[in-house]
């Protein structure tokens, strides 16, 4: 039997994700929208629909993050539980956390670094409707050097060998997109996250194996000398994209032409900022940090400012932005995906509705997806995240979804959790 559904809003994002469509309603048929009309046209009479009249609230494209780690705590002591904690525990918690993403709206996620044996289960009872989650597109675990950035939930691959092999075995076991730790990272202490990890000629072998199976692969990169070395190899995108200078006594070392060639190769960033902006209120409401800063930067400690500065240099001069929450780190909580785009609007200037379109449309398209989710419009897959008030105006109004439809099924209705 046909599955018909009927959401009506008194706000609804058009097609582009650009603007408001007032008082319109998304008619869904067997998880699939096939069409979106004014609610005047929709009348009582379909007696074969159920129609769900939301009031109030602004309908927007189910939320896109390109970036979590679904079984970390998101709490400041985060790296010692991801060492501590065994398969089980981290089962657990990455099920929660994804029960948690998928009820404040966030209808998709990619995820950038999680033990196989927890992420890859995970999809699977989520897929089998066992439990509540997100569509999940998955790396596995990160490929890192022996000893560097996120080691103990990576797969560790130092020779040229060893890295087409990891990139081989990751797709094997059904990942999607291959993550791999270009640079050391603030979370290991025994990574550098000023100086490159893996030489031009590995990082190539890696792009050369993931495009030869139609797999991305994208790179955690904090130097300025890796930044460099991935725009050189060819990766599909880069995650964080810091311009840390090699010396740990100096600051940035940014350089434009870097940019232009990843601009002419079409070559996406994460830039993490609504990670840090949930960080600093954290702190100003007293909460415990995280760990101590990172020994290769503790010397020049860099204002967020500047690396700012830089991101808007890069989408000035043509670099696209996807969201990315990296969901898991300390204070990245799973259910706040929505900071990408307060972030976006509060840090980098934006426009509100170019931050929503970020957050969903765009990063849908970063990922390759924007035929099926993204947008509400006839023929794509109906994810759909009601809010109270109207983000265009307040970006903040983006937060905890009150309503929220996954593929037409409904989970989470006027705040009452249904799943």
């Amino acid at each position: 039997m046909m599955n018909k559904r009927i959401f009506k809003a008194k706000r609804v994002a058009n097609a582009d994700v650009s603007g408001w469509l007032d008082d319109h309603a998304v008619i869904v048929e067997d998880g699939v929208i096939t069409a979106v009309e004014p609610s005047s046209n929709v009348s009582s009479a379909r007696d074969s629909y159920e129609i769900f009249d939301l009031g109030d609230v602004s309908l927007l494209p189910g939320l896109i993050d390109a970036h979590s780690h679904m079984h970390c705590s998101a709490t400041y002591d985060a790296q010692s539980l991801a060492l501590s904690e065994n398969d089980q525990q981290l089962t657990i918690r990455a099920t929660n956390n994804m029960r948690k993403a998928v009820l404040a709206g966030t209808t998709t996620i990619r995820d950038l670094g999680s033990r196989n044996e927890v992420a890859f289960t995970v999809r699977q009872m989520i897929n089998d409707r066992h439990v509540p989650g997100p569509r999940l597109l998955l790396a596995g675990t990160p490929i890192t050097i022996t000893a560097g950035h996120c080691w103990f939930f990576g797969t560790e691959a130092d020779t040229e060998a060893q890295v087409r092999t990891a990139v081989r075995t990751q797709v094997k076991l059904g990942a999607n997109v291959i993550k791999m730790m270009a640079t050391g990272g603030m979370f290991t202490p025994t990574a550098n996250p000023r100086t490159p990890q893996y030489s031009v000629e590995v990082m190539k072998a890696a792009v050369e194996e993931a495009h030869r199976m139609n797999v991305p692969i994208v790179t955690h990169t904090l130097s300025a000398q890796g930044v460099r070395n991935v725009v050189e190899a060819g990766v599909d995108q880069l995650i964080h994209a810091r311009w840390y200078h090699a010396d740990p006594n100096k600051g940035l070392d940014y350089t434009p032409d870097t940019v232009k060639k990843m601009v002419d190769q079409g070559q996406w960033v994460d830039p993490t900022i609504g990670h840090h902006l949930l960080g600093v209120e954290a702190k100003q409401r007293g909460e415990v940090g995280p760990m101590d800063p990172h020994w290769a930067v503790s010397f020049k400690v860099v204002p967020e400012e500047e690396h700012l500065d830089k991101l808007t240099k890069m989408h000035d001069a043509g670099v696209r932005f996807t969201t990315g929450l990296d969901m898991g780190m300390a204070y990245g909580t799973h259910d706040r995906s929505a900071a990408n785009a307060w972030a976006f609007v509060e840090s980098l200037g934006w426009s509100n509705w170019k931050a929503i379109n970020a957050s969903t449309a765009g990063t849908a398209e970063a990922l390759g997806l924007v035929k099926q989710v993204g947008s509400i419009q006839e023929g794509m897959i109906a994810d759909l995240a009601a809010f109270a008030g109207d983000p265009a105006q307040n970006i903040r109004d983006m937060d905890q979804a009150s309503t929220v439809v996954q593929s037409g099924r409904l989970l989470k209705l006027s705040d009452t959790v249904l799943v």
